[in-house]
């Protein structure tokens, strides 16, 4: 119901989403005078739109005032309105988080998002806002309905509870749910007697009286099964919650039998009662949730009169304690989602309410925690970053420097091109900024790519203003006249910026981002009912950026563009994000427009295929490209099958590239290119026709990633001479690898380039070893064994893996990689063989499907431009072209290692 009265405003003007909750009445004196149904009814559609832009980010409620000659200022919103919000907030001014305006005869709210980041007045905030929760538990003798702050700490007991339960310990103390429920067996020798008794007298009085476990209701016969359907949800939920109870139906307050009279209804009470069970909603904290229900059971005693007649029935239900969370109906919890709002399911607003961030404690060396969902808004995701590479705080000031008393261009190359391509900028953005004194400017030929939206080639470029004393204005500056599409372009670009500020970014305070639309021309659209001022429509002073809230905003937005989903997300069983380091954000910023042909050199573990996939996501934006026209070709099938997972563009190993037919390819990105083949065709040739097509309005973009250093082959690769690969960009900051195997790969690096074997570029590689350097903090772990035969080997592994699943680690965080396939194949039953006899369960698979869910025993070509945190590789006396590619062959073994790495001869 609520859906249908309230709308996402699909017409607005407002730079963010606008709900619309129709006709409101307003202030104390008219609501008072409203019939109660009317009030009651008006107040919970404003409640749950305000609910739904608290939990989507902010925004705007519209409302049309009902009520004539109201007057805002003069007669307030209303004192029971003002309750509702306070409530709703948790907080005791409401207007912490609420702005009101009149505007002719609406009524506007400005909300900002919620945020679960702890106040002075409240220990403990929900992830979420919520009307109410769905939540009931036994308190003393009352039946208490929980509130967010309630049902959030109850929820965190609950699953602090499960995890002691479910933690590794001695076989004594790991106990199924059942049984710990049998354990917590209610205990009460009194009512259990009662409860096993066959009849019961009128009048009489009961052993026992209402307490934590046993509750009495009693109703007349007229209203009696119409509220025993209500209660009954809420009482077998909130005993089970707690420590499980009885509730008799037919006994007074004062613990006397009275009885219903409702022979015929007898049969529909116990269908009643028996179905209830499966029409509440569990949520679960165990491992066996598909058996796992509440236990109840009712008995329906006869009444008789001292005489001996029959004169009524009363009815028990005893309900077993539930170590999850049984709730009697949904949360009132609602969400934005498309054109309406949506409430959310108990299930999904109690994975919510717990959701933490990800237990990263095997890498805690590796990684620091940059954004917390303890302190973010509702939708924000954890953002960590490496240790060792630069925070968010440092990647922020290297970015968007903010210098005392002066407005700072950035990035300082790009707008340096942009005043060059257009004289006219300077002047333009000259008298916009006269009256600013401090802040930052910060040029991007298209902020609609910077933040997930398709470009507008009317455009010449997008400037976002971040400074004191002003909201954050996008300019949008057209190429010639300014329309209503192109207003309506710079509003969604704006729309989005603050939706990617606040639900990536983690920015919590007031905000809107201001479009203003500019044309280089001489051309004057003021006047037309688009051209508004937008900044007008808010309240004044609304999202004004001052020394405090000035740093905070530029962390969102660093945040908001330099994050990517980690790999690592599915290892751990919960999405995180990590961040690009300046020189890949550069390289995907500053290349894009300029370069449509690139030939990227990266050294191993500087996030070539981290960078590959981001380019590929702002092609298709640039572009306004699908997915099949976007092609990502490799040489082997696991790294093909990761980008498959991806579903971002077409992918394709080199050998199925060349087979196939690809007319209606535009954009061809090309990875691990130094490992690539010439035995099919010439791949750069049929690469370079069909995005050279004169068939295409223009060039589409051909990027070539490789790495000479991990070349293992000495066939030709196809790729041109190394003197004809222009132009050229380099990654030399190491990101994958610790610190000691980092040591060991640069020493590698350095001899293949000192004593060349193969047909690489020296003196551009010898460029690339003097800058590079290890990012990692961590100083990870390395083993090099010697003169080992198979069964030495796999003796060597099995132990050593055994050892890791002993210290917390995964068989998911194990990869075995051997030079061939042929050695693979030698391995697998001996490696088996010694893994059932240390016990260590650890089943080996091939790298399949994308995601590594087992240990992985592959070779090494298979698993190029993969990774794992536990390598070990296995390097036979003797193969084919040893001389000329060994070296190569351990630098992609040892690369592929992020912590631990065993190299085995």
């Amino acid at each position: 119901q609520q859906q249908q009265k309230v709308s996402v405003n699909l017409a607005t003007k407002y730079p963010e989403v606008v709900l619309c909750v129709g006709k409101i009445c307003f202030g104390e004196k008219a609501r008072k005078k409203m019939p109660k149904n009317s009030k009651q009814d008006q107040k919970y559609t404003l409640a749950c739109a305000v609910c739904a832009l608290l939990n989507s980010g902010g925004g705007v409620v519209k409302a049309e005032i009902e009520n004539e000659n109201y007057n805002l200022e003069r007669d307030k919103i209303g004192l029971d309105l003002e309750e509702t919000f306070r409530s709703l907030l948790l907080f005791p001014d409401w207007r912490e988080y609420l702005d009101f305006e009149q505007r002719d005869n609406y009524l506007l709210i400005f909300i900002k998002t919620w945020s679960s980041e702890s106040t002075t007045s409240t220990s403990a905030k929900p992830r979420i806002c919520s009307l109410s929760t769905g939540l009931y538990a036994k308190c003393g003798t009352s039946l208490s309905h929980m509130n967010s702050t309630e049902a959030f700490l109850f929820l965190k007991a609950k699953q602090d509870g499960a995890r002691r339960e479910l933690s590794p310990g001695p076989p004594t103390k790991i106990r199924n749910t059942r049984a710990i429920e049998g354990d917590m067996d209610i205990i009460n020798n009194t009512v259990a007697e009662w409860f096993n008794r066959d009849q019961l007298q009128h009048g009489e009085t009961l052993a026992f009286t209402e307490s934590g476990d046993v509750e009495f209701k009693h109703y007349s016969t007229e209203k009696f099964f119409t509220r025993v359907k209500e209660i009954l949800p809420q009482y077998i939920t909130g005993f089970a919650n707690t420590g499980g109870g009885y509730l008799w139906i037919g006994v007074d307050d004062d613990s006397r039998v009275q009885g219903f009279s409702s022979d015929e209804d007898l049969e529909k009470l116990s269908f009643l009662i028996e179905s209830i069970g499966n029409k509440l909603t569990l949520f679960h904290f165990c491992r066996n949730e598909s058996d796992h229900k509440i236990r109840y059971e009712h008995k329906i005693f006869k009444v008789y009169r001292q005489a001996g007649d029959h004169c009524g029935y009363v009815c028990a239900v005893k309900i077993q304690p539930f170590t999850c969370v049984a709730f009697s109906e949904d949360p009132d919890s609602w969400l934005v989602e498309g054109s309406t709002i949506s409430k959310l399911k108990a299930d999904k607003w109690a994975e919510w309410m717990t959701a933490a961030d990800p237990d990263l404690s095997k890498f805690s060396e590796t990684f620091r925690l940059e954004l917390s969902l303890t302190e973010g808004p509702p939708l924000v995701k954890p953002v960590y970053s490496l240790r060792g590479l630069e925070n968010v705080d440092d990647l922020c000031k290297q970015l968007f420097p903010v210098g005392s008393r002066s407005i700072t261009y950035t990035p300082e190359k790009l707008s340096e091109d942009l005043l060059q391509e257009h004289p006219r900028l300077a002047l333009l953005m000259g008298n916009q900024l006269k009256q600013v004194s401090e802040g930052v400017l910060i040029f991007s030929r298209s902020w609609a790519v910077e933040v997930g939206l398709l470009e507008n080639q009317d455009i010449i470029c997008d400037l976002l203003l971040i400074a004191k004393d002003r909201p954050p204005i996008l300019y949008t500056i057209c190429k010639d006249y300014m329309s209503k599409d192109l207003f309506e372009y710079s509003r969604r670009i704006a729309w989005r910026l603050k939706e990617k500020l606040v639900n990536t970014g983690g920015y919590i305070h007031k905000l809107c981002v201001i479009p203003k639309l500019l044309t280089l021309s001489d051309t004057i659209n003021s006047g037309r009912e688009w051209d508004l001022n937008i900044q007008e429509m808010y309240p004044q002073n609304y999202g004004l950026i001052n020394g405090d809230n000035l740093s905070a905003l530029l962390h969102a937005l660093t945040v908001a563009l330099l994050t990517f989903k980690s790999f690592l997300s599915d290892r751990v069983g919960s999405e995180f994000l990590n961040l690009l380091t300046v020189k890949q954000y550069q390289l995907l910023s500053e290349n894009l427009h300029k370069t449509k042909k690139l030939f990227v050199y990266g050294l191993p573990g500087t996030g070539k295929t981290v960078v590959a996939l981001k380019i590929i996501e702002k092609i298709r934006l640039i572009q306004q490209c699908t997915k099949e026209e976007v092609l990502y070709v490799c040489e082997n099938q696991p790294l093909r099958d990761f980008m498959q997972q991806k579903d971002i563009c077409q992918a394709m190993t080199r050998v199925a590239f060349m087979r196939a037919q690809l007319n209606h390819v535009k954009h061809i990105i090309i990875d691990e290119a130094q490992n690539f083949r010439n035995e099919n065709g010439d791949w750069y040739d049929k690469a370079l026709r069909l995005t050279s097509s004169p068939d295409l309005p223009e060039p589409g973009f051909f990027w070539i990633f490789l790495d000479y250093l991990q070349q293992s082959h000495c066939f030709s690769t196809g790729l041109p001479k190394a003197t004809w690969h222009d132009p050229v960009e380099s990654l030399t900051k190491v990101v994958r690898n610790a610190n000691s195997i980092y040591s060991y790969l640069k020493a590698k690096m350095e001899m293949i380039v000192k004593n060349p074997t193969l047909d690489i570029p020296i003196q551009r590689l010898k460029n690339l070893l003097c800058r590079t350097t290890c990012a990692h903090a961590v100083q990870g772990y390395i083993e090099i064994k010697q003169n080992l035969d198979r069964n030495g080997i796999a003796k060597h592994v099995a132990k050593h893996c055994c050892m890791y699943l002993k210290k917390g680690h995964s068989e998911k965080d194990i990869a075995i990689l051997c030079y061939s396939d042929e050695e693979v194949k030698a391995y697998w039953e001996i490696l088996a063989t010694e893994m059932k006899k240390s016990k260590s369960n650890i089943s080996l698979r091939k790298m399949e499907g994308g995601l590594q869910k087992h240990a992985i025993l592959d070779s090494v070509r298979r698993f190029s431009g993969l990774e794992s945190s536990i390598v070990f590789g296995i390097i036979p006396r003797f193969f084919p072209f040893e001389r000329e590619i060994l070296r190569n062959i351990l630098v992609c073994v040892a690369s592929r290692a992020n912590v631990n790495l065993h190299l085995l001869f």
